[in-house]
């Protein structure tokens, strides 16, 4: 494996989900070294595990005064293209919704190009590691790169399990597309609680009268929120599986591999 930056800047731009504010990332080259690191006008703040936590329906980031809500789907995009070292201006506290998916996060990084640099070690962890949060269960284990995800939101709710290996080509082919999803019946709650502001068709898939892009899209996406929270972690090699996940969940698994890996 090799350290691996943009070769040009490349600007995005939309509304916050939860926040309904307008935003934007500028994805910018850095140095090899650097890592992933948002810049905002109250600091900086590292993508990584010790800067993490769960927010409601989001993974939140800070450092200090200095918050980035929603980054999950942006560092997927950069941990599945190989992206290691760039800096992200973010323009405002959320990272643009897009249209739910990493999908337009995977085209900005083909349009800016990617740069490769040095080699760099790639982690793995040297035996099971396993969590259990709420009703979730998640593990990191030695073997071949790969995500397993099974969901079961109950009768009325979708179900369903999915697994791809960690690559580039299954994370554009079978993951990245699959965007954000509510359950109908959740919709006025969630709404009550101050969350999804930005939410609306062109962003969220409602289960199950909102028309699909695939009628497994929310396993899938559900996938694509692991592989980005687990990013946080760097490049890693292992085996993960996960059933009934969250970001709770997926950040509590992080932390417990990053302990191996000090």
């Amino acid at each position: 494996m090799v350290r691996r930056t943009l070769a040009r800047s490349v600007r995005r731009a939309g509304i916050g989900l939860h926040s309904g504010l307008a935003t934007a990332v500028t994805l910018a080259p850095a140095r090899f070294g650097t890592g992933v690191v948002f810049l905002t006008t109250k600091g900086s703040v590292p993508a990584d595990v010790e800067h993490a936590a769960a927010g409601p329906g989001a993974t939140v980031l800070t450092s200090g005064d200095a918050c980035v809500s929603t980054p999950e789907h942006l560092l997927a995009a950069l941990a599945a293209l190989g992206v290691t070292d760039v800096e992200l201006l973010l323009e405002g506290d959320e990272v643009p919704a897009l249209d739910g998916s990493a999908a337009p996060w995977v085209e900005a990084i083909d349009e800016a190009g990617r740069t490769d640099g040095p080699p760099m070690r790639e982690r793995a962890p040297t035996a099971k590691v396993a969590v259990v949060q709420d009703h979730g269960r998640a593990t990191v284990e030695p073997g071949d790169p790969q995500l397993a995800v099974w969901i079961d939101y109950g009768a009325d709710g979708p179900t369903g399990a999915l697994t791809v290996p960690f690559t580039e080509h299954a994370f554009r082919e079978e993951v990245c597309w699959a965007r954000t999803f509510v359950l109908d019946r959740d919709v006025e709650r969630l709404r009550a609680a101050g969350r999804g502001r930005g939410a609306t068709e062109a962003n969220t898939a409602v289960w199950p009268a909102g028309a699909l892009r695939a009628p497994d899209e929310p396993v899938r996406h559900k996938a694509l929120d692991a592989w980005g929270d687990l990013a946080l972690l760097g490049p890693f090699s292992a085996r993960v599986s996960v059933e009934r996940g969250s970001h709770a969940l997926h950040l509590a698994l992080a932390r417990a591999v990053h302990e191996t890996f000090r």
